[in-house]
């Protein structure tokens, strides 16, 4: 007889807790800590010019994922959703062009 496997729970693998949210993404989900202050290079989520997108902490600017700086005043129309801490993608992700490493 074999012992059970024991199951793996999110919220150990990841660290997740009760303030954490789960965000569809094309590929999969984010897991977005609202309460976490972002830190220059940590990747963002953010309400922008009416829609959610990932962006990267720069110093005083927001790169978003195509390559836009949001800075200086821009900013002030700018909501910081939370601090992306995993991005969870489907297997129909991991192709030969995007293999898992």
């Amino acid at each position: 007889m074999h012992a059970a496997v024991p199951k793996l729970k999110l919220e150990e693998i990841c660290g997740v807790n009760r303030s954490s949210c789960l965000v569809e993404t094309p590929s999969g989900y984010a897991i977005i800590q609202p309460d976490m202050m972002p830190q220059d290079g940590a990747r963002v989520l953010v309400a922008a010019f009416g829609r959610l997108q990932f962006a990267v902490v720069e110093g005083g600017a927001l790169i978003t994922e195509d390559g836009e700086s949001i800075e200086g005043e821009a900013l002030e129309d700018v909501n910081v959703v939370g601090v992306v801490t995993f991005f969870l993608n489907g297997a129909g992700t991991f192709t030969d062009e995007n293999p898992v490493l």
